[in-house]
């Protein structure tokens, strides 16, 4: 092919109407449908099946949200008429810690043989989804075009804040939250109600709900049966949910199953521009990689010391590994092609319309800017923060409640916790706290004031003794109360906290108004991208209307996909695996940790059919936030749940590609079989098929 040749067919594949014209993967935004707008025809297209309303309410009803009330992190489900929930292990381990006193239920764990021995988890909710309303127009009451970023975030927060208050007079016994659709194109109000007297009924070993431990994690196949029950009750008595739970079916799931997934996605960036996904790539994903990294190696020696410390490496581990798999994704260039495809389309759209580019053709030359300014911010970002440095937090504190630029109320609230604080520092904090400021200075420049301030006289041309400059940190007299005292009650404490060349002192006295001038930069940013993501949200909802799902926000959706192995690695993973797989597994590997078996699970062996599936993978679209979530059949009965996705589904943060990307389920054969040959749990196993399929 000729120059010429070559130079036309480029201009032609550049064209905005060739990529008007071009067949566009939608499900590539993900498959997180919302339960206001459910994508009916696409599923009776795909499947040959359309839910009707009482499916859905059904569906969306059964489902719930777990965790502390203003702070939910995983899903679950009713799935007894007597109020038994199922989610994972690992969703509620550390609360497990929390009550289990002397004994080791994390480790060996629990089983309630009686219901006057489960166990109440305080501070755990469940939150089930019971109306929803779209509230744009209020939303956007008052605002007006010519508004600055600052004040259209300020209208809406004000806004948001009276529908809030409002929905709560107006239905006292019920929690709301209005949640942003499509970057703000759409919001909703949701109504929940909210179950508080949670207890916990049984657990399995953490060995086997985590069996694989961090070498299996991401991965399939997989072996962990990572399941727990927990009840709620109302006035001391286990609570009625008769009305709506999803009952068990007796096979569990099969191969080739269309199979949906109820829960709450924590939170992904399918939306973002390909500048925003270069910054993730390059500045902010390497930082906080490294730093999970590091902490990890730094905690490693520690683990054994207190249970707290190994659930602590447990998550660092699991984030390390989940960012590290999102690294990938936008490392992996047929990835990020189909990703610029996709943007080159939705552009092309825009431009070739002469209304949508009259409103929207400046939005990538706006979103530049911003990401722009985001590159320089996001290491201040990062390392203007106390991090694992007691001193340093009470030396804020303190700094804060000596600003007279700050509200008064706030100064005292302050000066009450720099007074009460119990801090320290230990063997490991000194060690992470190293390691934070041997960062700082790759990210920061040399001559940063923080970086300067904590130095002190460890600097030299060489660079700084940041071991030295630590030891003098927690040498600090901020760690003695007198001194802390003095600077908060005396008449020239303040004049004392200026001249002060303590190294705590000195420190703070630097961080503060570093902290502050971040802060206010990044809420400028934040405002001007909020108004550019609502923008280009509603411009996607305009090109593609229901075709594409929202991102994640925490809140209820559905999935939809079937029971399926995928290529990896040359092979081919299976759409399940076996209690075969599970001992062979052990054997393997010298029954040594991570893929060590609990002893009764040895000692139980022989009751056990070992053709009995353990775990299998789906095409549904999950992230974070969807683990515990019960996995159905189009009948609406339990056939698995939902607690991992493969390491190549973690580019699901941006791109969601069914192909190759699995959720990765606990089979219902595997629970029963833990509850009936292990755990002594034969009420729970009957409790569960009560009006299931026989």
């Amino acid at each position: 092919m000729n120059r010429l040749a070559m130079s036309l067919l480029a201009a032609l594949l550049l064209s905005p109407s060739v990529f008007a014209q071009r067949p566009v993967d939608h499900l590539a935004l993900g498959k997180m449908w919302t339960f206001e707008n459910p994508p009916l025809a696409y599923l009776e297209k795909e499947y040959g099946f359309r839910p009707d309303q009482k499916w859905l309410d059904s569906l969306r009803l059964g489902a719930l949200r777990l965790g502390e009330q203003d702070n939910p992190w995983c899903s679950a489900s009713f799935v007894s008429p007597q109020g038994l929930i199922m989610t994972n292990h690992h969703c509620v381990r550390d609360q497990i810690a929390q009550v289990q006193g002397t004994n080791k239920w994390v480790q060996n764990g629990f089983a309630a043989t009686a219901l006057e021995d489960e166990v109440r988890i305080p501070g755990l909710t469940v939150q089930q989804l019971i109306a929803q309303e779209d509230v744009t127009a209020r939303v956007e009451a008052g605002i007006e075009a010519t508004d600055a970023d600052a004040t259209i975030a300020d209208k809406r927060r004000a806004n948001i804040d009276a529908i809030t208050k409002a929905a709560d007079a107006a239905h006292a016994d019920s929690m709301h939250q209005v949640v942003s659709l499509y970057q703000g194109a759409v919001y909703q109000l949701y109504r929940y109600r909210v179950w508080d007297d949670l207890r916990l009924v049984v657990a399995p070993h953490l060995q086997t709900a985590h069996f694989g431990g961090d070498p299996d994690n991401f991965t399939f196949p997989r072996w962990s049966i990572d399941f727990a029950f927990i009840r709620a009750y109302i006035d001391d008595k286990p609570a009625d949910t008769s009305a709506h739970y999803f009952r068990w079916r007796k096979e569990g799931a099969k191969e080739n199953d269309l199979v949906f997934v109820p829960g709450n996605p924590g939170n992904t960036n399918r939306q973002m521009t390909m500048q925003q996904l270069h910054l993730q790539r390059e500045v902010d994903y390497p930082m906080v990689l490294e730093q999970f990294q590091n902490s990890i190696n730094i905690l490693e020696p520690f683990k054994d010391r207190a249970p707290q410390l190994l659930t602590t490496l447990l998550g660092w581990q699991n984030s390390y590994k989940a960012i590290k798999g999102m690294l990938a994704g936008l490392e992996d260039p047929e990835l990020m092609m189909k990703k610029q495809d996709h943007e080159q389309h939705f552009r092309g759209v825009i431009a070739e319309d002469p209304e949508l580019g009259k409103q929207y053709g400046d939005l990538w030359r706006e979103i530049n800017k911003l990401v722009g300014k985001q590159r320089e911010l996001l290491p201040k970002a990062m390392f203007y923060q106390p991090g694992f440095s007691g001193v340093i937090q009470r030396g804020l504190l303190i700094a804060e409640s000596l600003d007279e630029t700050v509200d008064a109320k706030d100064r005292e609230i302050a000066k009450q916790q720099a007074l009460e604080f119990a801090g320290g520092s230990s063997p490991l904090t000194h060690a992470l706290l190293i390691d934070q400021f041997e960062r700082a200075t790759k990210w920061l420049r040399p001559d940063d004031a923080f970086l300067v301030a904590v130095g002190g006289e460890h600097r030299s041309g060489r660079g700084t003794d940041w071991a030295a400059a630590i030891g003098s940190l927690n040498q600090s007299k901020l760690t003695r109360d007198q001194f802390a005292r003095l600077m908060l009650t005396e008449p020239n404490g303040r004049e004392q906290w200026l001249k002060s060349d303590d190294a705590g002192v000195r420190a703070a006295r630097a961080l503060w108004p570093l902290m502050q001038a971040t802060e206010q930069q990044q809420k400028v940013l934040d405002d001007g991208l909020a108004k550019q993501g609502t923008r280009l949200g509603r411009a996607l909802h305009k090109v593609y209307g229901s075709n594409i799902s929202p991102d994640a926000t925490m809140t209820l959706r559905f999935s939809d996909g079937r029971v399926k192995g995928y290529e990896y690695n040359g092979t081919l993973a299976p759409w399940a695996t076996t209690f075969y797989g599970l001992y062979g597994r052990g054997i393997e590997f010298g029954n040594a940790y991570p893929f060590d078996i609990p002893d009764a699970w040895l000692e139980n062996e022989a009751k056990i059919d070992l053709s009995k599936k353990v775990c299998f993978a789906s095409t549904n679209d999950i992230v974070g936030g969807n683990s515990g979530s019960c996995i159905v059949d189009e009948q609406l009965r339990i056939v698995g749940l939902v607690f991992d996705g493969n390491i190549e589904s973690l580019p699901n943060d941006f791109y969601f590609s069914q192909q190759i990307a699995r959720a990765v389920n606990v089979h219902t054969d595997a629970i029963i079989t833990a509850l009936q040959h292990v755990y002594g749990m034969s009420r729970i196993v009957d409790e569960l098929r009560d009006g299931a399929e026989r």
